[in-house]
């Protein structure tokens, strides 16, 4: 049984490096660091915000989680086990990741029913595409438009479906909502904070603006230029900020 008192998934001592480039425009060139010793843990039932500007490492975080970059040093671990993310296709189901790029996250040749319904036939799941769709609050005349025939908005509910297909216990957003107006991203936020209490998951939110976490995250991790500057609970942050960062981040809003 899962201790919610006790992280999910922590990471400590994270630090990523692009490599040094070989070429006639890269001769004095040397590697570079984007990320510097990050300490990261996510509890079940809980929401926490990684937020900064564009270029911070936001991203980079919760692509060394899944392992989508190469070049990284530190220590992962899952409900109290190691993990490598390079090699952690045992891990899949149990976190997955949700891109900001909604179309291209989805096949263009597949309508949205066969996107989930190989999803489920894959992981061999008990749910339907139908239970899927109503979690999101979409319904069964979707099923069989494409990609390109649905709003960004259902598109991005379509991909928060293809990772609740394999009932993972761990969601990475990453500026899920940066491409909606905000009507659209009202009812995504409302969706997320409903499955969090739903399914009792653990959520890494990656946003650039605070106004879209301070309402729904318990907890705010704010990063600038790969390091984490100020963390906290979310209503501390928002109200008293202590690094200067944090407050011009604040009075930007």
């Amino acid at each position: 049984m899962i201790n919610q008192n006790k992280p999910i998934l922590t990471v400590q001592g994270l630090s990523v490096f692009f490599p040094k480039k070989q070429g006639l425009f890269y001769k004095n060139r040397s590697p570079g660091q984007v990320l510097f010793d990050i300490n990261l843990d996510l509890f079940i039932g809980r929401i926490t915000a990684l937020v900064g500007e564009s270029g911070s490492g936001k991203t980079t975080i919760g692509n060394a989680l899944v392992g989508l970059v190469d070049h990284f040093s530190g220590e992962f671990q899952f409900d109290g086990t190691l993990y490598n993310p390079l090699k952690m296709s045992h891990l899949r189901s149990e976190i997955q990741f949700i891109f900001q790029d909604s179309l291209s996250a989805l096949n263009p040749r597949m309508t949205t029913g066969q996107t989930l319904n190989e999803v489920l036939l894959l992981h061999h799941s008990s749910e339907t595409v139908g239970s899927l769709l109503e979690q999101v609050d979409l319904y069964g005349e979707i099923t069989g438009k494409y990609p390109h025939e649905i709003s960004g908005g259902q598109r991005q509910r379509v991909n928060i479906a293809r990772a609740l297909a394999v009932n993972p216990q761990v969601l990475i957003c990453d500026e899920i909502v940066s491409a909606l107006d905000l009507s659209i991203q009202a009812k995504i936020l409302n969706l997320i904070t409903s499955l969090v209490r739903e399914r009792n998951l653990a959520i890494l939110f990656i946003s650039h603006d605070l106004n879209v976490v301070k309402a729904f995250a318990e907890s705010i991790i704010v990063l600038s230029k790969g390091k984490i500057v100020e963390r906290g609970d979310a209503q501390q942050i928002m109200n008293s900020p202590q690094h200067h960062y944090t407050q011009s981040l604040i009075s930007a809003m």
